[in-house]
């Protein structure tokens, strides 16, 4: 009996750490590399001021390198998807805190809606802006692919609103995780320095957002 009690707690101490790992794993992917490429990409969107030649030159110029292609499957797009994946899992699995105020509740399941909206964005922007010109031919024209969708009198609209959902969707997952990666991390765990990183994560919030939409005023 001591034997079997053993092995069945042995087990259970495995599993407990192997969740601790995955849920630090997953905070982790959610803020580095996956969101540092977000900030990167929002920051080369600013060049669409700068027109069609400039744009194309400075996107083109990212991918001619021989690992770009690689860099971004093991940099951003495996992190992504695990980040994605286990975060599902985690939605059905977590359970609200009954202490959480409602602005707390609010942004608990803000970010679970949003982190499932922009798995969905990110898979249609994939396909829409590099498979599909790929596949097409129509690669490297990345100014004039953009702006064609937002200027069709018939898509265009729905392609506006769901373009832009979806960035400020990602922005928003990307700046309110840094109050769920400080919490995992034990980086902020009293009530003063949760507060603190609200307050850092919600001036973020504002600046990409105010980047985003400066970006897209070029070819609105």
């Amino acid at each position: 009996y001591y034997r079997v009690y053993l092995r069945n707690s042995n087990s259970k101490a495995w599993h407990m750490d192997s969740y601790f790992l995955t849920r630090r794993i997953h905070s982790l992917t959610g803020l580095v590399p996956v969101g540092l490429f977000l900030v990167y990409h929002l920051y080369l969107q600013l060049y669409l001021h700068s027109g069609a030649e400039v744009y194309n030159e400075v996107i083109n110029g990212f991918y001619d390198s021989p690992l770009a292609i690689w860099s971004l499957v093991i940099v951003v797009y495996i992190p992504l998807f695990f980040h994605a994946f286990f975060g599902i899992r985690l939605i059905f699995e977590s359970k609200v805190q009954p202490s959480y105020t409602y602005f707390s509740h609010l942004l608990y399941w803000l970010q679970r809606i949003s982190g499932v909206g922009v798995l969905l964005f990110t898979i249609a922007h994939v396909w829409n802006a590099q498979l599909g010109p790929w596949v097409a031919g129509t690669w490297g024209t990345h100014f004039e692919h953009l702006s064609s969708g937002f200027a069709d009198p018939d898509s265009g609209l729905i392609t506006k609103a769901v373009y832009l959902l979806g960035t400020i969707g990602a922005v928003f997952h990307f700046s309110n995780g840094i109050n769920t990666f400080c919490m995992t991390w034990g980086i902020a765990l009293t009530p003063k320095s949760q507060i603190r990183v609200r307050i850092l994560s919600i001036l973020l919030f504002i600046i990409l957002a105010a980047s985003t939409f400066y970006a897209l005023s070029a070819i609105w």
